[in-house]
Order: C-alpha cells, then sequence, then structure tokens
C-alpha cells in the first residue's frame, strides 16, 4: 500500500532513542533522528548554521572567551570577548576581532576640550567652557541660525594614515526646550567636510574614518539653531538650543591586541565564572583559589584597565583558595558566595545610588543601617554555586534553589529572609537570564534547568530543558553555557568532550529543539550583542600540520569553517592558519574546486577575481525518524518503505542530496564561474529504493540550507 509522509516542522529538534517509538507524542511528528550544523528556527524549518569566521591564532594555549558587553546605547555600544589562556595573558578582543588603540601623535585631543578653538561664531552665537565641556550656543534670532562650534587640528601616524579609525562624543542640553543636532565635520582645511560629516540627533554619538592619506585634518563639532526664528521663552535669557560638548575620544581600529598578565592557572581558567557591573564597563573574574579580579574601560580615556579587586571590609575568611565562586548583583549591591570553607554564607556590598555605584560595589563594611553590607548563611546544608539577580534574588547550591527577599521587597542587613523553592540542586557554571527563567546546570552536568515563577503554585519551580535530547549529553558534561537572543532564542551548551549542542528555546510559541553542531574541539564559547544580534564567540583547538593550534572564531555570515575572506589579484593565496588542510573556495560567491594548502599555507587557484572567501568544509545533515501512519490493522513501524518519491521544500537554497542524491544542480542559462540562483521550491528524487522511511538531508556546497518541510510517497512492504 502507499503512504504519503509528511514533516511541515523540525521544531522538537533531536529526539533521543529514548523516544523514537514514541509516535503517540506531539513531538515526534516534528522531531529529528539526528542532524548535524543544522539550527531548529522558530518558525518551523532546519536551517544550516553560519560557519566560523578565523580571527587570531592563540598559539597551543587552552583559552576561555568571556564577553565584555558596554551599554548598547552608550557611546561605544560595543562588544567585547576576554580571552584568557593558559599562558598567562588576558586579551581583549573587539568586535569582529578587531580592537581599539589609541594612535594620535596630538595627545591633547584625548585629554579634554581645553585646546580647542572657537570656530563659526557671528552674532550673539558663542563658545565657552565650563567644568570641562564645550558650551555652543548658537543665535537663535538669525535667519536659518548662526553656526556656533569648536575645532582641533589633529595629526596621526604616518604608517596608520590609512587605517579606520573612531571618534566617540558625549553632548547633553544645558538650556532651551528643543535640541539643537550635533555636527561633526572632518576635512583636509578648517571648516572642510571633504574627508567626512554626519549629524547626530542623541546626546551621544560614535563615527568610523578614514582620513584617505591625510597626515593632517581637522576635527570640527558645530550647532545650529533651526527652531522657531526669533522666538524667545518667557525667562530664558539665553538662546534655544546651547549644548555641551564633552569626552570627546579618538582610537584607531586593529589588528592589534590589549593584553594583561593574569594570575590564573589552566585549572582557574575552566572554573571561573564571570559577571558584568551594573554600570557595564567592568567585568569581574571569580575563582576559588585566586584573589577576585577586574577587568574595567574607562570611556573618558578610551583605555583598558585588569587587576585584583580592592575591597573595603570583605570577609577575612577569603585567602587564597578561599575565595569567592559567584556572584551577581541585586538592588544595588554586588552578592558574593562560594567560599569553600562556608559554602552555605553569602555576602553583599553597601547599597548605593547611582552617582557612586563603582565604589559602592567593592565596599563590603557589614553594618546595621539599611545601606550597610550584610553577611547571611543558608539554613540547608548545601554548597552556594551560582547566584543570579534580576527581577528576583535566586541562589542555586547543590542540594536547592532559594530565593531571597525583604518583608517590603528591600533586602537590608536587619529584613531579610530566605525561602526555598526547589530541591534539583545545580553545578558551578554561571548561569543565565532567558526571558522570566534562570538557566542553569545541574549537579551531574548532564542537565539542563529552568527555574521560573509558578503563580498557580506561589513559588519558583525548576523544569527539565533536555530531556527530550537526554543523548547528546550520555558520559558527558556541560561545562559553559550562553544564551543568544537574535535572530534565533538559542541557548548554546558547551559539553566537556569540545562537542557544541544548542536548544532553541521559545516558550511562547512552543518551540524546544536541540541540534548538534561539529566543528572542532571547542574550548569556550561567549555570545555578545553587536547590531541588534547575537554573535557566537569561539575558541577553537584544531590539528594544523600535526601539530595543535587554539583559535578565536566567531559564527561568521559563510558556510565554511574557520574561513576568512582575501582580495588580491593573483591565483596564488596564501591562508597561514589553514595549513596543510583541503579547503574549501569561493571566488565572487561561485564555488572554485577545492585546493590543497602546503605546509606554509600557499595554495594556488585555478583563476581569481577581486574576492575569495576560502575555509574548511562545513557538512550539514538531517536524518528524520522513522514515520508512523497506521490504520485499522496497526502501525507501519517496522516494516520496509519503498521510496518512490521524495521532495524536500526548500527556501533561499542550494540544491541538497535527498538519501545521497541530487537533481541537477547547474542549467544552461548560469555562465560558468558564476554562482548557481537561490533555489525556492521543491526538489524531488524518485525511485530510491527501500529503507525504514526515514530521510536523509545533506549538504556539502558552501551555501545556505533552509528546510521548510518533507514530503514523500512510499510503498509499504505489509509481511
Amino acid at each position: 500500500m502507499n503512504i504519503y509522509p509528511i514533516q511541515s516542522s523540525f521544531t522538537s529538534g533531536i529526539l533521543s532513542p529514548r523516544f523514537w517509538s514514541r509516535s503517540d507524542l506531539p513531538q515526534y511528528r516534528t522531531g529529528l533522528k539526528d542532524s548535524d550544523n543544522m539550527i531548529v528556527t522558530r518558525h518551523g524549518p532546519m536551517e544550516s548554521r553560519n560557519g566560523t569566521q578565523f580571527f587570531e591564532s592563540l598559539g597551543d594555549n587552552y583559552a576561555r572567551p568571556f564577553p565584555f558587553q558596554l551599554i548598547p546605547n552608550s557611546v561605544t555600544g560595543e562588544a567585547f570577548s576576554a580571552i584568557a589562556t593558559e599562558d598567562g595573558r588576558l586579551i581583549v578582543s573587539g568586535a569582529s576581532g578587531t580592537l581599539f588603540q589609541e594612535d594620535l601623535t596630538n595627545t591633547s585631543f584625548n585629554l579634554g576640550l581645553g585646546g580647542w578653538a572657537s570656530v563659526f561664531t557671528s552674532g550673539s552665537s558663542s563658545v565657552s567652557w565650563s567644568s570641562g565641556s564645550a558650551l555652543l550656543t548658537p543665535e537663535s534670532i538669525a535667519p536659518n541660525g548662526d553656526l556656533a562650534g569648536v575645532s582641533q587640528q589633529v595629526t596621526v601616524d604616518a604608517g596608520t594614515e590609512n587605517e579606520d579609525r573612531t571618534i566617540s562624543f558625549v553632548s547633553s542640553m544645558v538650556s532651551g526646550f528643543t535640541s539643537s543636532d550635533m555636527t561633526i565635520s572632518i576635512g583636509t582645511t578648517l571648516g572642510g567636510n571633504d574627508i567626512f560629516e554626519q549629524t547626530f540627533e542623541t546626546d551621544t554619538g560614535q563615527t568610523t574614518y578614514n582620513p584617505n592619506g591625510s597626515l593632517t585634518f581637522f576635527v570640527t563639532f558645530s550647532c545650529v539653531n533651526n527652531d522657531v526664528i526669533g522666538y524667545l521663552p518667557p525667562g530664558y535669557s539665553t538662546p534655544y538650543g546651547t549644548r555641551a560638548l564633552s569626552s570627546v575620544t579618538s582610537s584607531l581600529t586593529t589588528s592589534g591586541a590589549v593584553e594583561f598578565t593574569h594570575p590564573w592557572d589552566d585549572n582557574d581558567i575552566r572554573t571561573i565564572q564571570t559577571e558584568m557591573a551594573p554600570n557595564e564597563f567592568s567585568m569581574y573574574f571569580l575563582c576559588q583559589d585566586k584573589a577576585p579580579q577586574k577587568l574595567n574601560y574607562d570611556l573618558d580615556t578610551n583605555t583598558w584597565s585588569f587587576g585584583a579587586v580592592v575591597f573595603t571590609g570583605e570577609s577575612p575568611l577569603w585567602v587564597t583558595g578561599n575565595y569567592p565562586t559567584a556572584l551577581t548583583f541585586f538592588q544595588g549591591r554586588s552578592w558574593w558566595a562560594g567560599v569553600q570553607s562556608s559554602p552555605q554564607t553569602f555576602w553583599a556590598s553597601k547599597s548605593n545610588d547611582e552617582s557612586t555605584l563603582a565604589n559602592e560595589l567593592e565596599d563590603l563594611t557589614i553594618g546595621t543601617e539599611a545601606n550597610d553590607g550584610l553577611e547571611f548563611s543558608l539554613s540547608k546544608s548545601g554548597r552556594i554555586r551560582w547566584m543570579e539577580g534580576g527581577g528576583n534574588l535566586v541562589i542555586g547550591t547543590n542540594a536547592g534553589e532559594f530565593l531571597v527577599n525583604g518583608s517590603q521587597g528591600l533586602i537590608t542587613p536587619d529584613d531579610i529572609f530566605v525561602a526555598q523553592q526547589s530541591a534539583e540542586g545545580g553545578e558551578a557554571v554561571n548561569s543565565i537570564q532567558v526571558g522570566s527563567m534562570i538557566m542553569f546546570i545541574s549537579g551531574d552536568g548532564r542537565k539542563l534547568l529552568a527555574t521560573r515563577y509558578q503563580e498557580d503554585q506561589n513559588q519558583w519551580r525548576a523544569d527539565e530543558i533536555s530531556f527530550t535530547a537526554e543523548n547528546l549529553t550520555q558520559g558527558k558534561k556541560i561545562i559553559s553555557i550562553a544564551y543568544a537572543r537574535n535572530p534565533e532564542a538559542i541557548i548554546w551548551c558547551l559539553l566537556d568532550d569540545g562537542s557544541l549542542i544548542g536548544c532553541t528555546y521559545d516558550p511562547a510559541t512552543g518551540v524546544m529543539g536541540w541540534h548538534k553542531h561539529s566543528i572542532a574541539n571547542v574550548l569556550g564559547i561567549s555570545v555578545s550583542e553587536r547590531s541588534g544580534f547575537s554573535v557566537l564567540s569561539l575558541t577553537v583547538q584544531r590539528i594544523i600540520n600535526g601539530a595543535t593550534v587554539t583559535y578565536l572564531e566567531e559564527l561568521g555570515t559563510d558556510y565554511m569553517d574557520s574561513y576568512t575572506s582575501i582580495e588580491t589579484s593573483s591565483v596564488n593565496v596564501s591562508i597561514p592558519h589553514l595549513a596543510g588542510k583541503e579547503v574549501v573556495v569561493k571566488i565572487n560567491d561561485a564555488q572554485h574546486p577545492n585546493i590543497t594548502l602546503d605546509s606554509n599555507g600557499d595554495g594556488s587557484l585555478n583563476y581569481f577575481d577581486s574576492k575569495a572567501v576560502i575555509g574548511l568544509e562545513m557538512p550539514i545533515s538531517i536524518t528524520t525518524l522513522e514515520p508512523d501512519y497506521g490504520s485499522q490493522a496497526g502501525t507501519s513501524m517496522g516494516f520496509a518503505k519503498r521510496n518512490n518519491k521524495i521532495s524536500a521544500r526548500v527556501y533561499q537554497s542550494a540544491v541538497p542530496l535527498i538519501n545521497g542524491r541530487r537533481e541537477k544542480v547547474r542549467y544552461p542559462e548560469t555562465p560558468m564561474g558564476f554562482r548557481q540562483p537561490d533555489l525556492t521550491g521543491d526538489v524531488t528524487v524518485n525511485n530510491l529504493g527501500y529503507n525504514d522511511g526515514s530521510i536523509t538531508i545533506t549538504q556539502s556546497l558552501p551555501y545556505k540550507l533552509t528546510i521548510t518541510g518533507l514530503f514523500s510517497k512510499m510503498a509499504q512492504n505489509t509481511i
């Protein structure tokens, strides 16, 4: 008899073999037997993950990245990775593998506005200085508004005149009801804008420009009053739109590294927990054997610093081998725990207002006043493993999860109580906040758990998220988790064998699908937010020329691993970080035959045309479960099925293989040397023989694959 299986969604992802006979469950209809390098999407399709882009070699060291996320709406809005290596280096890597370093020879640029000259003033327009800021006051009654501005001549090093550089600044209203826009102009002459000009409406700004070979040029900030001409509000003696300009800094975007020396050994790096301070300019590092360390970014000077935290009033228990291992921030305090000799105790800093935030977070002086520091111990046995402060302060131990609160909601030294919420117990791994849930790792390291508030029970409850794919962690442990919010809501989990798995999780749509990814030996992961998207950074161990090396890579925009882009007019290429490897090559997005690089990373192409992307093949595959279309006679499971026809519905994809076969991939209208256009529609193969009815889709081409559904016509044996 003929059967017509259909799979229109893959939102359950990989299902454990324990579910392979559970066709009675809804997850069976949307699940998979296996997948590789494909992610579950919230809309239902399976989609190939982005490949990893190579940024820099870290030698043969164990290395782990930590996300340093500046305030998205701040002057810089940058995301960095702080990479700790086993040879004692802490490397600050910037967005897209770049770093900020000063390059200006006139250092006064970064030392304030005192040396800036007034320009473009006329009539009642004026420039004055107050508390290190330049006050730009354009005339309010002149036609179109006269300009008020400041300018400085800038000189750069001859070796970097063509490098991109960034200027950041802060401006704010001093008087007037409406804001006058701030304009930055960069030119080779005073008042010229032949290099760059941009207008900002916000109170903070940042722009990147290139002097185009000029060693000396001028930077000018100005504003003009374009409000109601001739109108001065009652009670105001100053014109509309007076602006204060301050915190002007400049930096060069380079591939160099900002490096510090850290005190941790290999084992320390593996167990470190980190937390960003509420001001989003400091990251704290904690491990049991070493004193807490802090990486700090100074916005005003555009400089980094790193070293041991200088506490006031810390516990005498905090000594070598007995330091806190867990940290969070809640209600204007820092909260510390995980001290080995006092495993149930936590400490909190003084509370503070925003003006003293940085200082008070490191003052743990205990007192009785409401804003004093405090010390408290759980009444139940257990070792504190993690803490999370969001809407609530939740503490996780190896024996359970606890809610910390005050009678009026505010926790003070004399008003604090702790209530156990669940008894799952967790591992000493950084927890993450996912919406209103807190996710953490179980004590055995195999389960991903989510604790959330249950209104009907008036308490928090911990549920297992990983039970449908428990096979993925069998014999392994989760050692790190990171949450990527956009474009897909994915919880990335790094396992102790160096493999990477992910869970696309969206409770609002009922999506909970696991997927796995073969990259190499992944040592560490972190997620940062850049331009509205979540970027996964990885430290990856690869075997190159028979030697083990560690690379910093991140999920990029192409579909090969450890890839790099080059621009050259020669057919001879050099990719040292992939020396000795067979590599995938695309020329202007058209696939070139694979080549093998020599021991130096050199190779020769058949042809070249301006731009190439070169990297390692990223194999892609999914395998469906055996279809079960039962009848009154029973089930279809266990019977051989002949695949007369299988169709894969794809969206903007290269043509994949279906059970090892591919439709023709080149049509006469596509010239040689050009990529076959993406397909949106059905890919069909016929007469594939007998199997259990499962379908395997694979892709070896370095292009995106999105599968929206699978449809087949099968003839089923009945004996």
